[in-house]
């Protein structure tokens, strides 16, 4: 057998292996899920979501913690914005004095050292799960919404930082080499000849890390950070099947309006630009 056909074989059998490994591991059964206790627990959840909790006075009430999400969201990914894009811009790997630190051999190493604390704060941010930010956020400020904005501000602030230093380095750079060769510093080289090429893809990933906080807004509430998840938990806790739909309705309604003004914004972000 020729060695490229053996290779062939080699890495499907390897990733085969490393997949019945996990699912060993991991305690796959499927037995659980379609035998007849899973199938019964599943038809007693099914049942109980209908008829649905549709009264006013409970669809009234789910206002406050929609709002609430939104909310959470929303200053996530604004205070996150704020925190990532200074980061990002000591973390890229900039040509020049595009990054800041200044020029010579000793700017190259406050450019040098400057990166690594940058990427290794942005770093332990994205590693460290929202859901164990609010955790410990919850064990400093108590319960409630304003640990989830927090959770969500130094989690949105890694993921963000990364994107935002990714799309800083992939800029055009004879509009950065034209500044620098007019004796430019590097807050003007980075305001006016890097952040006007990466305007577009750094609101893209703004809006879409906005989307993500929603999402990650409802699952912070089953800890006590407020929200629609605090409610989705209490249904689920009390057993009130039927307050489930519209709860889900409600999240599904929230993340189809941000998806849509996001797509809205990003088509006018690219016909102005």
């Amino acid at each position: 057998m020729r060695p490229r056909s053996l290779s062939r074989l080699v890495w499907p059998s390897a990733v085969l292996v490393l997949v019945v490994w996990s699912a060993r591991g991991a305690g796959v059964d499927p037995a659980r899920l379609f035998g007849a206790d899973g199938r019964t627990q599943i038809a007693r959840f099914l049942a109980g979501l209908f008829p649905p909790e549709m009264s006013s006075a409970y669809l009234l009430g789910l206002v406050g913690p929609a709002i609430e999400t939104v909310q959470m969201s929303l200053l996530g990914v604004v205070f996150g914005a704020a925190i990532a894009m200074p980061l990002a811009a000591f973390g890229m790997r900039a040509p020049g004095a595009a990054a800041p630190g200044g020029r010579g051999r000793a700017g190259t190493r406050v450019r040098l050292f400057s990166y690594h604390v940058a990427r290794s704060i942005l770093n332990t941010m994205r590693t460290i799960p929202d859901l164990v930010w609010a955790l410990m956020f919850i064990a400093a400020v108590g319960l409630g919404p304003f640990s989830g904005v927090l959770a969500l501000t130094v989690h949105s602030a890694g993921l963000l930082g990364k994107l935002y230093s990714e799309a800083l380095e992939s800029v055009d750079p004879v509009p950065v080499h034209s500044l620098q060769a007019a004796g430019a510093g590097a807050p003007a080289v980075l305001v006016w000849g890097v952040l006007p090429q990466a305007i577009g893809p750094l609101v893209s990933v703004t809006l879409y890390q906005w989307e993500c906080n929603i999402r990650a807004a409802m699952v912070l509430g089953f800890v006590g950070a407020g929200g629609l998840g605090q409610r989705i938990d209490l249904a689920m806790r009390l057993f009130r099947y039927d307050e489930m739909l519209p709860l889900l309705a409600v999240l599904l309604l929230l993340v189809t309006m941000v998806d849509r003004l996001s797509a809205t914004v990003r088509s006018g972000l690219i016909k102005n630009l």
